[in-house]
């Protein structure tokens, strides 16, 4: 529902009715503009800026915007507001489309485990990292083996990383640390390490509520490409009561 004000970052406080947020509705005409909208009884937004946040989100190359029918030419789009949640969106240039499906294949790529705790003022991030010295160097004293290890201080910089401004002294920072591995069994060991830190590690923590971490499956993401001539298109219609 991004194109009808979900996920809307230059205005998301105008939203109205969010909780009960529509989706974006297309009616496309014979000469190839588009008008979007939604229902009138639903909450959201429909503008220029919710439309242009939608055509840009995870863009490539804005001239070759591939898909099934045709490779289009983002740079050619123009819109205009037609009315109250009405976008006209026209002038749309575009390519034949390729030879090409685009697969999208998943497969197993072994198990994940997320721990996290939450440690209070003062000092919460010296705490934080002082429970992920303990957990790195328990990992290492019994001999298990993960793919990749990764930590994150919620609160701190786990969104903007190193380009954050500097918080000096938080009220609290959540410690969250996962690894991933195809090891089962070593997995399941490391779950057993968070929740001992509440009495083993450094004070003033919580969010331990939930217990042990869970160890699940890892289903990863493979992008390929198939020619068309491999596929045959069928098309199924369902009659609704």
């Amino acid at each position: 529902a991004q194109a009808s004000g979900g996920n809307f970052l230059a205005g998301w406080k105008e939203v109205p009715k969010m909780e009960r947020i529509g989706f974006p509705i297309v009616e496309a005409h014979p000469d190839g503009t588009l008008v979007i909208t939604k229902h009138e009884s639903l909450g959201g937004l429909v503008d220029e800026r919710t439309v242009k946040e939608q055509l840009v989100y995870e863009l490539g190359d804005p001239t070759e915007y591939i898909t099934p029918d045709v490779v289009a030419d983002f740079t050619s789009i123009h819109l205009r507001q037609e009315g109250p949640n009405r976008v006209k969106v026209f002038g749309i240039k575009g390519k034949p489309f390729t030879e090409f499906y685009k697969v999208s294949v998943s497969y197993f790529d072994g198990y994940t485990c997320i721990g996290q705790l939450t440690y209070a003022w003062p000092e919460a991030l010296e705490k934080a990292q002082k429970a992920d010295e303990i957990v790195r160097k328990r990992i290492e004293y019994l001999g298990l083996d993960f793919d990749e290890i990764h930590t994150e201080y919620l609160g701190y910089n786990a969104c903007h990383g190193t380009t954050a401004q500097p918080i000096h002294d938080p009220n609290e920072v959540v410690f969250l640390i996962g690894v991933r591995g195809h090891n089962k069994k070593h997995l399941e060991t490391f779950a057993n390490e968070i929740v001992p830190l509440v009495l083993t590690g450094p004070p003033a923590v919580t969010g331990f509520g939930g217990g042990r971490p869970r160890v699940r499956e890892v289903i990863a993401y493979w992008p390929a490409l198939l020619r068309k001539e491999a596929v045959s298109p069928k098309v199924l219609t369902i009659d609704v009561i």
